[in-house]
């Protein structure tokens, strides 16, 4: 008659009493009983209580299986703990010690043994385990629950042999203090009507295993006449056990069963021997023989705890081969509209978590897909797409926290081999993508600014045909060309380059581009300010691109210094606190006469007027002469905002500004000039302005003076003098009057 084989993902157990043969050298044969005794009256409920099949004994050790890594290793621990309780009071000679090894992994499983790689790895750390501990591999650490237990890593072993490879070791942590340790010793309590099932099949095993060592017994003794001592004391340990474990049945369990005894008995057999729908169909023989009672709902249960056990386990192993939705599908099939049990919930959280993550990290919310898969797969990876899936969190973390601060510009390449050892350069995570395409824009920033547009563009080139999927290449392309345009404005070489005309091509294409986009239109106008201080030119360069970006949004001098990070270089000492804030970018402005200053203006008079309207007032006092422009631009400032009034000495400044009134070559006009004369003056004042306004007046018409080869002096000056007039009435009379 052929065993029948299958194949099974279970745990496997080995226990051994630690210095069990050198005992039987110092004790009699009914002290090695009765301690025998003892062991399996302490043991053998627990087992039974966790679920453990136990195969075989191999002299003084039990090999046992379990269709969960969390009971075996909480099976193990609640071992120990009862023997620790046992052997407090009793003497050295009476102690009992064992050692516990643990493996996962497919083993082949039959009627009546198991065995397969995981077998022989969990006999082989049993070598490595300590007394009162419990070692397991790996494959169990990983697969277990462990916030149920408390565990710690061990070391990374290596067992003997030539093709051995290295196995990593854990323990259980026997810490009675451990909340998780404490939970299951409160959570143990003994079933006496599952122990006894299987008790009485450990004891059938016995039966076997007796006759079969009897047998080697005689067979030695017959051949070998006086054996040596060690050879016959193994033997005999192996007998002695499963005698014992005979009686211990027998004594504890005796007699022909009830109905609803054998029943339990039938039902849980089914249950070791995978067959749970042949035990429930033995539980509806039953029920309909002798009706249901309190004993056929908790073996009804059982069942299904088995089953839910099966669907758990398919759902885990689903998750592993990376298929969440199936798993998904696997505990909805098997549960439909009931509600799901605790494990199932558990199990269900598991799936749920894994479809999480995909969503989570292709709407970008990396820290949100990290947090997910650490709450239900702790930093365990189950599967190559979780473990894929953290990578790619990781990396656009990484990837955002350098976006914003300065390490994006200063090693941009940094981020694109995050973002691309993750996702790779062909992906479609638009989070990623958007990343990629800033790190790119950045890099060719630098690479056109110190090489020059052509090295840049052949660069650009080669990105465009191995980053494939982003969707525009346009910022990337622009900020390539504002490098350009740095470098053609301060290469020593390159003279006339920042005036030619592939330089004006390139302004008007960035400005082309950025002129609808704030954030890039706010950069651009960095640009130019820094380039500008740079040449050391004295002009508002970056004005206009700030003053759009910021008439679009209000937000963006916030973030000054962050966006002013890729362009500011280092300056000589009278620059050296430009471009971290644009308050203290503008107030250099004042002293800035052409390209942008009408912007400059208007950026301070919608911003920072009450800021700088002191420091404004402070260019007037005495009236030095390096703070020309300041004041020119002040002006207009005042008088525009109407605090002409607070300006001392209007006359003086009028005098100064004079020639600017009639050209407009500052920028300042007939309404300035107008502003001066609306507010309050004396006689004395009046005859100043009139005096001034007339006797250039006459010089125009008459095309003398330092206006007289203007064409429109006449008519500026005739305006000029008609404001006044209009402005200052009384004094007007009085001054044509007299």
């Amino acid at each position: 008659m052929s065993t029948q084989r299958a194949q099974k993902n279970l745990t496997v157990m080995f226990t051994d009493i630690s210095g069990f043969t050198k005992h039987t050298e110092t004790i009699s044969r009914e002290a090695l009983m009765s301690r025998l005794d003892t062991h399996n009256e302490l043991l053998m409920p627990i087992i039974a209580h966790f679920d453990g099949r136990i195969v075989k004994t191999i002299g003084d050790a039990f090999l046992i299986t379990f269709e969960s890594p969390t009971n075996a290793v909480q099976c193990g621990l609640f071992m120990q703990h009862t023997l620790r309780k046992y052997n407090v009071e009793k003497p050295d000679s009476e102690q009992i010690h064992i050692k516990v090894s643990i493996n996962s992994g497919e083993v082949t499983v039959t009627d009546t043994d198991v065995f397969g790689d995981p077998v022989n790895v969990a006999a082989k750390i049993e070598k490595a385990t300590n007394p009162d501990e419990i070692y397991f591999t790996e494959s169990v650490f990983l697969a277990m629950n462990k916030a149920e237990v408390p565990t710690s890593f061990v070391k990374a072993f290596r067992p003997k042999g030539a093709e051995s490879t290295e196995i990593k070791l854990y323990k259980v942590a026997m810490d009675e203090g451990d909340e998780r340790y404490k939970k299951v010793i409160a959570n143990t309590h003994i079933d006496a009507e599952k122990n006894k099932t299987r008790v009485l099949e450990l004891s059938n095993l016995a039966e076997k295993e007796f006759v079969r060592y009897q047998d080697t017994l005689d067979a030695l003794v017959e051949s070998q006449g006086k054996s040596s001592r060690g050879v016959m004391i193994g033997v005999i340990i192996g007998a002695v056990i499963l005698a014992v474990a005979v009686i211990v049945a027998f004594s504890m369990y005796g007699g022909k069963d009830k109905p609803n005894e054998q029943l339990a008995k039938d039902v849980r057999a089914y249950l070791q021997t995978d067959k749970p729908a042949e035990a429930r169909g033995r539980i509806e023989t039953y029920i309909q023989d002798y009706g249901a009672d309190d004993e056929t709902s908790k073996l009804l249960n059982e069942v299904r705890d088995y089953e839910v056990g099966q669907v758990i386990a398919e759902a885990d192993r689903l998750i592993e081969s990376g298929q969440p939705e199936n798993a998904r599908s696997a505990i909805k099939k098997y549960f439909g509209a009931n509600e799901l049990t605790e494990p199932a919930q558990k199990a269900m959280s598991r799936v749920q978590a894994y479809l999480d993550a995909r969503d989570l990290i292709t709407e970008g919310k990396a820290q949100e897909t990290a947090d997910v898969l650490s709450t239900a797969f702790g930093d365990t990876n189950p599967s190559k797409e979780i473990k894929r899936l953290r990578e790619q969190s990781a990396a656009l973390i990484k990837a955002k926290k350098m976006s914003e601060s300065v390490e994006r510009f200063a090693e941009p390449m940094l981020m694109y081999g995050a973002l691309t050892g993750a996702f790779g350069e062909d992906t479609n995570n638009k989070t990623a993508l958007d990343l990629i395409e800033e790190t790119l824009a950045n890099e060719l920033y630098r690479d056109a600014k110190s090489n020059g547009y052509d090295v840049a563009n052949a660069n650009y080139e080669a990105y465009r045909k191995r980053v494939t999927n982003l969707s525009s290449w346009g910022w990337v392309n622009t900020h390539m060309k504002m490098g350009a345009m740095w470098y053609m404005q301060t290469d020593p070489k390159n003279r006339n380059g920042g005036q030619s005309e592939a330089f004006w091509r390139l302004r008007n294409d960035v400005y082309e581009y950025v002129k609808n986009k704030p954030d890039k239109q706010y950069r651009f106008g960095c640009m130019e300010f820094i380039l500008a201080r740079v040449r050391w030119q004295a002009t508002a360069d970056g004005a206009g691109s700030w003053l759009a970006a910021v008439n679009a949004d209000p937000s963006l001098p916030k973030h000054h210094s962050e966006l002013m990070a890729c362009y500011r270089v280092p300056l000589n000492v009278e620059h050296k606190d430009l471009g971290y804030d644009l308050k203290t970018d503008l107030k250099y402005m004042l002293g800035c006469f052409t390209s942008g200053i009408i912007e400059m203006r208007d950026l301070i008079k919608k911003l920072y007027y009450s800021d700088l309207r002191d420091t404004m007032l402070s260019y007037f006092e005495g009236m030095k002469e390096e703070y020309e422009t300041e004041r020119m631009n002040s002006l207009a400032i005042l008088t525009e905002m109407g605090d002409a009034e607070l300006i001392p000495d209007r006359f003086a400044v009028f005098r100064e500004q004079f020639g600017t009134f009639i050209t407009s070559g500052g920028r300042l006009e007939r309404y300035h000039s107008n502003a001066l004369f609306q507010a309050t003056m004396t006689y004395d004042d009046y005859q100043e302005y009139r005096r001034l306004i007339d006797s250039t007046l006459e010089d125009a018409g008459q095309k003398k003076g330092p206006y007289g080869s203007y064409s429109r002096a006449p008519e500026t000056l005739q305006d000029m003098l008609s404001d006044l007039k209009v402005a200052q009435p009384q004094h007007t009379a009085q001054y044509d009057g007299g």
